[in-house]
């Protein structure tokens, strides 16, 4: 393992840490740098050049692979291979002669003569037949991070130049990254329309985000947190649920929990939201007025939404919206899913989405709910403290339960532990009743348990309604899941009516039979919680989202 200390870089600027550092941080895309790095070989040997262009959203890792895939090139192809890394920030390459002249400075060559030609076009030439002269018959592979902002710097005619020459020569490979497909590849009046080979980076899953965090957490020296990493998974899983799979907001999360604990989740998910404000207003500033506009529009959507409902809540034009939407998508703001007559949007960014929510006071009471959910139901069975919870009593069998509501109501509990226990011994006669048919002596039950949900912690509460919905969940009647929802809704207020909404749209599109429902009435990051949930209904993958 490399020595600790140098994991808080790798947020920031994976290309200065050093080859071991970034092998060690990469999880996930190991295959993905093996190919890569074969197919670069193959190239040297058959003197067929490469263009490879990654792409992946802010923090998904296209640096770090990009710069560890230049060290392995450096460290095992060297004898027919040159790699050279472009900075990640190009400011002064405006020309193709730029560009090369660029190459030439990282490989140490001296192109000040150059400035005498005083035209381009030699320029640019006298440095290409000088790059072929140093690389004395090895390939170049030139390594461009945030290659689409190179694009929007040069004049098309500079761009149709750079592709000519990489056309004509087999000297050079190039290895590109970019946030998403961008019209400079895309467009077919591009000069690098279906130029590069495409590698989606795809998001971490949660296995491999919380060995992420792990290995960041050993070169930190954070002992405390792989200690007690099992008392932060639920929490951490509910979080990830929300933050999606981008190494960097992992290694945050892990950053916000190592710094702060998980006693409120709520506070940690702000926390890490809120550093994403920099970057968000500089997107809002980046958008011209009627396109803003209806951008936040759909930001501010509790559901996808329809481009007729945008024109209602902008006040706009519809047409203007529709031109509008394209624009937005094109760009990689927003996403359509057209579904029969009907198209919705979302945002593509869904933390950009959960980032404006949690500046609205009723945003951050739903995402706060919804967080509560994630960590009850990831929740592993919990042991309470004091006594173990004993079974039912025998006078309770099939068929005698009817005289459990007057029984448990005669105990007064005194203190939270006992009062939780009464909780969890009331619901567990209720889920029999229920799933015995006894329909009204399992809601009676129900009742009786939140008759006590006053004294126990919030917490020990949701994780006990989390419990005995998960085990009626997992016997798939539908009827009796949605009864008892209903049932725990009305005992224990509005507070439990967001807590259960993954609940209650999961028996929605069971009822329904409608997978359209994912994408109409649930944002991104709830229709992966709701699909599990349906799937432990269901009893099959039928019903899970597919478009």
């Amino acid at each position: 393992m490399p020595a600790a200390g140098s994991a808080v870089v790798y947020r920031y600027f994976p290309g200065a840490l050093d080859e071991e550092t970034l092998r060690y941080l990469l999880v996930g895309r190991e295959n993905l740098l093996e190919e890569m790095l074969e197919e670069l070989d193959r190239a040297s040997q058959s003197g067929t050049p490469r263009f490879f262009l990654l792409v992946g959203d802010r923090g998904a890792g296209k640096s770090h692979l990009l710069s560890l895939l230049y060290h392995r090139v450096r460290g095992d192809l060297s004898g027919r291979i040159i790699p050279v890394k472009l900075a990640e920030e190009e400011y002064s390459i405006f020309r193709a002669s730029d560009f090369f002249l660029r190459v030439l400075e990282e490989m140490g060559v001296d192109a000040s003569e150059f400035a005498a030609l005083d035209d381009d076009p030699l320029i640019r030439d006298a440095a290409v037949d000088t790059l072929a002269e140093a690389a004395a018959g090895r390939q170049i592979a030139i390594f461009v991070d945030n290659v689409h902002e190179l694009f929007n710097q040069m004049d098309k005619s500079e761009i149709r130049a750079l592709r000519s020459i990489f056309q004509r020569s087999d000297l050079f490979s190039v290895v590109a990254s970019a946030p998403s497909i961008f019209s400079g590849v895309s467009d077919h009046d591009e000069p690098f329309y279906n130029f590069f080979r495409v590698f989606h980076l795809r998001g971490l899953e949660f296995a491999e985000a919380k060995e992420l965090m792990k290995r960041v957490a050993r070169l930190d020296g954070d002992t405390a947190f792989i200690k007690n990493f099992r008392d932060y998974e639920p929490g951490i899983e509910g979080l990830l649920h929300l933050v999606g799979g981008s190494p960097r907001l992992i290694v945050q999360v892990y950053e916000t929990v190592s710094r702060a604990g998980t006693d409120d989740m709520g506070a940690v998910f702000f926390r890490v939201t809120d550093e994403q404000t920099p970057y968000y207003r500089e997107v809002f500033g980046r958008l011209p007025g009627q396109r803003r506009i209806i951008f936040d529009t759909v930001l501010s959507a509790d559901t996808p939404i329809t481009p007729k409902d945008i024109a209602q809540r902008a006040r706009l034009n519809p047409a203007t919206v529709n031109a509008q939407l394209r624009r937005l998508e094109a760009d990689g703001y927003v996403v359509s899913r057209p579904m029969k007559k009907r198209t919705s949007y979302e945002v593509r960014d869904r933390l950009f989405r959960l980032w404006r929510a949690m500046r609205r006071p009723a945003g951050r009471d739903g995402i706060g709910a919804f967080i509560e959910f994630l960590e009850a139901w990831n929740e592993r069975p919990a042991v309470m403290e004091g006594e173990p919870l004993q079974e039912p009593s025998a006078s309770y069998t099939p068929g005698e339960r009817a005289d459990a509501p007057a029984a448990i109501g005669k105990v007064q509990p005194g203190d939270p532990g006992e009062a939780a226990r009464c909780m969890q011994l009331a619901l567990g006669l209720a889920r029999a009743e229920l799933l015995d048919g006894n329909e009204t002596n399992g809601l009676s039950l129900i009742g009786e348990a939140y008759r006590h949900a006053d004294r126990p912690d919030p917490g020990t509460v949701r994780r006990i309604t989390a419990d005995f919905l998960k085990g009626i969940v997992g016997k798939g009647q539908v009827s009796v899941i949605k009864s008892a929802a209903r049932a725990i809704i009305a005992s224990g207020g509005a507070g439990f009516e967001r807590f259960l909404k993954p609940v209650t749209d999961a028996v929605e599109i069971v009822e329904a039979n409608d997978t359209r429902l994912y994408y109409t009435r649930l944002q991104p990051e709830e229709r992966t919680v709701v699909a599990g949930i349906v799937r432990e209904i269901s009893g099959s993958d039928e019903l899970l989202p597919g478009l």
